[in-house]
């Protein structure tokens, strides 16, 4: 399901939207969502359900996010960048993806370091308002106005995300990736995304696509199938290569 307004069941997803307004209440302004809650946002269809929630943080001359949230009684600190926050559905692991300026302004010699830095801060700077709720057991709604990041971003964030995973994370992180890409409503978009995007942001993606695409292809494939994604198949990841290669060629 994408667009500005979206819709889940389940006391799980509850908790997370529930999750989104706790931070909010606690930082003073609205979170930019990324990772799986992000990617269940944009999807037409989306395919699995998330139980924790990633935001980014771009701090400047305010607090970093994460010692906003570390400092609230209510919370449980989790190493390295994460804390605990309890919700009326039980607690919900916030994860803070923090970029600082200096990694903008002197990119990092390493491509996954530099891809890292420069997809959230893309992810944070494109970031769009979008109304989420979800339906708890007992038919109760929550909601929550964020600003989620748009689909560019989530994939090349989630190519090099997928980097520095176990590989059943690499598989959740490679399938959304293939599903974002390869999504009727979101494709042109994604890939205008794309071939705007700067030359070196450009060159990075590439890159991570070529190596998970291309060169590791049977292992991605692998991976996709052993988290529910038997319906990928080795055209769908070639086409995905494909597609993102094609955008990012300057």
């Amino acid at each position: 399901m994408s667009g500005d307004a979206v819709a889940f069941i389940g006391d799980g997803m509850a908790a997370v939207v529930r999750a989104v307004s706790e931070v909010e209440r606690l930082a003073g302004q609205r979170p930019v969502v990324v990772g799986g809650l992000a990617v269940l946002c944009r999807l037409t269809q989306p395919y699995r359900a998330t139980t924790d929630l990633d935001v980014v943080d771009r701090p400047v001359d305010a607090t970093p996010l994460l010692e906003v949230l570390r400092r609230a009684p209510e919370t449980r600190t989790e190493v390295p960048e994460a804390v605990w926050l309890p919700t009326p559905l039980g607690d919900v692991k916030v994860d803070v993806l923090t970029v600082r300026q200096i990694e903008i302004d002197r990119p990092s010699d390493d491509a996954g370091d530099r891809l890292f830095a420069s997809s959230h801060a893309w992810a944070h700077d494109s970031a769009t308002p979008v109304a989420v709720s979800a339906v708890q057991a007992d038919g109760t709604l929550v909601t929550a106005r964020t600003l989620v990041a748009t689909p560019g971003p989530l994939v090349a964030m989630k190519l090099q995300a997928a980097t520095d995973r176990g590989a059943a994370k690499q598989g959740t992180d490679l399938q959304d990736v293939v599903r974002l890409v390869l999504d009727p409503d979101l494709s042109s978009t994604l890939l205008d995304q794309l071939a705007g995007c700067p030359d070196q942001l450009a060159a990075d993606i590439s890159l991570h696509a070529e190596g998970w695409f291309v060169r590791n292809r049977s292992t991605t494939l692998r991976r996709i199938h052993a988290t529910a994604g038997e319906d990928v198949t080795a055209d769908d990841l070639a086409l995905t290569a494909e597609l993102v290669i094609d955008a990012c060629n300057r």
